[in-house]
């Protein structure tokens, strides 16, 4: 997948469609986006909008143009559901497949993708560079994890450290607060944007299971102190209310998953401002088009958490949490990332969903000045769809057909139109 046209100091107007700007007011019909190099420079209605000259223009009558979407919880490199089968990739082949995951994330209208552990700076490196057609990239690098945390790959009899894939990337082991500082430290060495935690047990960890929570207050706020001295974050992984509270009193900045939630501790993030980023997409897949991949154990973890997951939703909701938007989908089913979308509007409106996964996902990973919704000034990240979401989330799900136009940075990477 390459970029379709070069725009470069060639403005572009796009006309006639319905917009949602992604702040979450009502859309509005017959609208007027224009770009000039990388940013958005006037929105206004289509009557009342002169055209530059020599300006190249696109009607997008009967179409819909909201900004690009942001998934804030994806594993990109997790190419099989299995960690032990994406480990034995020749380190070639694991690369090529997960830069097929971002040029389709790309094509599916994600512009910006937080990645919760897996791939190493090379990756965003080589988009940067224009080597890979993808979303830009916010990169968690390798997950800190207790003995026998959720990241933590060995069972009973093992004792070597296991790898996430072939290119060097293992879960980073530590306990006790020093212990956890110098791995913090780490991979912020190793250009990690956020420092990603496990306070909780996990569905696909071998020894452990969602409920039992792990880092300790006293463990976690080291890496927030570290992570805060570099100028970045600490994202948690974490299902149970316990697990929640302690991520919320040692300063967690967005919580992942939290499926078993209850009122009060949603309450409780909220008063804190913490983030929860739901990832529903993630069971509902592994529950439907993975379950054949699942053993009885994992199985029954997931049955347990993916009938929870909506409850706590609509508790965040209620005690008005800022709600962000996650697919955290693994293997072979990495086209299915905009089904988060439709299956958050079971408990939310349309809109709410959309506007998670836009400017509230944009302000929790720190680019909401630039990022997140259609406004002047800001960077031209922005899709256009084949319809109206408002009425048909599944469009998101069917993003390959149905997300017409992609375009990030003022640049045009994909043109159905």
């Amino acid at each position: 997948m390459s970029a379709l046209t070069d725009t470069k100091n060639v403005p572009i107007v796009l006309a006639g469609g319905r917009l949602i700007d992604g702040r979450g007011g009502d859309a509005v019909e017959n609208s007027v986006v224009l770009i000039e190099d990388d940013r958005i420079r006037t929105i206004a209605s289509a009557e009342k909008f002169l055209p530059p000259d020599f300006a190249q223009q696109i009607d997008l009558t009967g179409k819909t143009i909201m900004p690009g979407l942001v998934d804030a919880h994806v594993h990109v490199g997790n190419i099989d559901v299995s960690m032990e089968k994406t480990a034995k990739f020749p380190p070639a082949v694991y690369v090529h497949l997960a830069t097929r995951n971002l040029e389709n994330d790309l094509n599916l209208g994600f512009t910006t993708l937080r990645d919760a552990g897996g791939l190493d700076w090379g990756f965003r490196d080589a988009i940067d560079r224009g080597l890979i057609c993808g979303p830009r990239l916010l990169l968690s690098v390798s997950p800190l994890t207790p003995t026998g945390g959720h990241f933590d790959q060995r069972g009973a009899a093992e004792d070597i450290n296991l790898p996430r894939n072939s290119i060097g990337i293992f879960p980073v082991i530590c306990d006790g607060s020093q212990s956890i500082r110098k791995a913090a430290r780490e991979v912020l060495r190793k250009g990690a944007d956020q420092v990603k935690v496990a306070a909780d047990g996990g569905v696909t960890s071998p020894t452990d299971q969602p409920g039992q929570w792990q880092f300790s207050v006293t463990e976690m706020q080291a890496a927030v102190e570290v992570a805060g001295a570099a100028g970045k974050y600490v994202m948690a992984h974490a299902y149970s209310p316990a697990a929640i509270r302690h991520c919320v009193e040692a300063g967690v900045h967005s919580i992942e998953h939290g499926n078993l939630m209850d009122a009060e501790t949603a309450e409780l993030m909220a008063c804190k401002g913490t983030y929860y980023v739901p990832t529903l997409a993630t069971f509902d897949v592994l529950a439907t088009e993975g379950r054949h991949e699942l053993d009885a154990q994992t199985t029954a973890k997931l049955e347990m958490v993916n009938h929870a997951a909506q409850n706590a939703v609509a508790h965040a909701r209620r005690a008005g949490v800022k709600i962000g938007s996650g697919s955290d989908i693994i293997g072979p089913y990495q086209h299915l990332k905009g089904r988060e979308l439709r299956l958050k509007a079971e408990v939310m409106s349309p809109m709410e969903a959309i506007v998670s996964a836009t400017r509230i996902n944009a302000e929790m990973v720190g680019l909401g000045d630039r990022l997140g919704t259609l406004e002047a000034d800001k960077i031209a990240d922005l899709i256009v769809l084949n319809g109206n979401p408002l009425e048909d989330l599944t469009l998101f799900e069917r993003g390959a057909a149905e997300v017409l136009l992609v375009m990030k940075g003022g640049r045009i990477m994909k043109n159905l139109l």
